[in-house]
């Protein structure tokens, strides 16, 4: 009798207008966005490798130390799991977009369909599973077959849940056939595993739905009343709660603006570093003998090399030991005693610097570290308060599983750091390896890096990916066991009268 019951509910859902225009629009949706975000996924990966060809042509040519700072940046390719897009891939993926539309209405993903389209439709599915029995008067007919109210409400949950896989897996096998054909993309092993949970976490999100519009529907007497209920709760899980727990957590861990934080950097960096530069240098070059005549130049004694001038003492220029001029490069290499002058001066001062820029940076970062944490502390609140919704875990989970979520993009940061440190420390052993051969030169001359490290990001395994949506899921679930207590105990209550 319980599989019959079953029978009857799909055949039902299956059968009515409302499931065929939801499943249609939904299928419409899916098709539409499948093939937008393939199409943009294929312009992103070109876009992607030929800028990493036109880095390395130009630093075969214009390899310099002080041009290649804001050009060495790590960035990973655009996921191949385009079903959904989640967080922006701002990292090397700048690009001149003419036309303003994409930005004005972004395209929709698989998610945003199932999130609103799908969860929507199991509201629907279920808002009147018990309460429209009762008014067509078949539900007491049901109960004086000796069965018992919890195998009707366990029949009609699952027939629901039977028509919502039905359903989902249409729209997934949509999506994944045009993907497939469109951008030509090839998934991994992960991947297909990959895109199977998000699956699994869409058919538990709508599953959560589905049982509240049940229990509401067990709850509620009329059909009226819980449609209206269901549509109340379904606006405020899927609207209310998500947009609003950010200003919440912002009222209860305050941050800085980043416009504060800025100057504060600034400050440190630029304005006070530069005063504790020239105190330093100026102390080294009282050190060796010299005293500043002005900010450009200084007056070394008699017979340490330099330029003879007309008091008897050598005055030597600041911006030589930046950019010796030629002259200056010759008597560098045709005399001797200059040459360790020069480069006593220039090794005091440069470790001066070295040393400022050194405290000041750790100075920045404890500041950045100060304002991180407390950005930290105020995202984690909003995480933790949007989850009051089952919208928020759903989407979580199915950003990290498609590479795409917080979680992919902090582990990329440190490996984007990792290979900055690895390709930091690189760059000046190679500087300092060209000084040695010759002290003139300098960061504007030409620095062979055909043997740097080359970045790879290296995405989390299907398995990691699984257990950073695990909670999520494990939310998920017990929002559809929460309902399904709730139903049981109304239905349990339920007048069947």
């Amino acid at each position: 009798m319980f599989v019959e019951l079953v029978l009857k509910e799909l055949r039902d859902h299956l059968l009515s207008l409302r499931f065929q225009v939801g499943l249609l629009l939904a299928l419409v949706l899916v098709s539409v966005s499948a093939f937008v975000l393939s199409a943009q996924y294929s312009r992103e990966n070109r876009d992607f490798f030929a800028r990493h060809q036109q880095l390395e042509d130009f630093l075969g040519k214009y390899a310099h130390l002080n041009r290649v700072g804001g050009l060495i940046r790590p960035s990973r390719p655009p996921s191949p799991l385009v079903l959904v897009r989640g967080l922006p891939n701002d990292a090397g993926t700048e690009t001149l977009e003419e036309n303003p539309m994409p930005n004005l209405f972004p395209p929709v993903d698989l998610a945003s369909v199932v999130a609103i389209v799908f969860s929507l439709l199991s509201i629907v599915l279920g808002f009147d599973a018990i309460n429209s029995e009762k008014e067509r008067g078949t539900l007491r007919l049901v109960l004086v077959s000796r069965l018992r109210r919890f195998e009707i409400l366990a029949a009609k949950w699952t027939g629901g849940a039977l028509v919502l896989v039905v359903a989902l897996l249409a729209a997934w096998l949509a999506g994944m056939a045009i993907v497939l054909v469109q951008s030509g993309t090839h998934w991994s092993r992960d991947d297909a595993l990959s895109l199977l949970a998000v699956w699994a976490v869409s058919l538990l999100y709508c599953g959560s739905f589905f049982t509240l519009a049940l229990a509401f529907s067990a709850i509620f007497t009329r059909s009226s009343v819980s449609v209206l209920t269901s549509l109340f709760a379904w606006v405020l899980l899927v609207f209310v709660i998500p947009n609003i727990s950010p200003y919440l957590a912002a009222q209860v861990v305050r941050v800085p603006s980043i416009a504060a934080l800025q100057r504060d950097l600034q400050y440190v960096t630029s304005e006070e570093r530069d005063n504790l530069g020239r105190e330093g240098s100026s102390r080294a070059v009282e050190k060796l003998g010299c005293v500043w005549l002005s900010t450009h130049s200084m007056e070394c004694p008699a017979g340490s090399g330099g330029r003879q001038g007309a008091t008897g003492k050598v005055t030597l220029e600041f911006q030589d030991l930046d950019q010796p001029s030629e002259a200056l490069k010759r008597r560098i290499e045709g005399d001797p005693a200059f040459r360790r002058f020069y480069e006593q001066l220039r090794k005091e001062i440069e470790s001066v610097w070295t040393e400022v820029n050194r405290r000041q940076s750790e100075k920045a970062e404890r500041m950045e570290e100060a304002w991180r944490s407390r950005a930290q502390g105020q995202f984690r609140l909003s995480k933790g308060l949007s989850c009051a919704s089952p919208l928020p875990p759903f989407i979580y989970a199915s950003t990290e599983l498609s590479l795409t979520g917080f979680a992919t993009r902090e582990q990329f940061e440190q490996q984007a750091g990792a290979y900055e440190r690895a390709f930091g420390d690189y760059l000046w052993a190679r500087y300092h390896a060209e000084q040695a051969k010759n002290p003139a030169f300098s960061v504007d001359d030409f620095l062979n890096m055909s043997t740097r490290p080359r970045f790879t990001y290296v995405p989390p395994r299907f398995s990691e990916r699984l257990a950073e949506i695990l909670p999520f899921a494990g939310m998920l679930a017990g929002w559809t066991l929460a309902s399904f207590v709730v139903s049981v105990v109304g239905f349990l209550r339920f007048d069947v009268r």
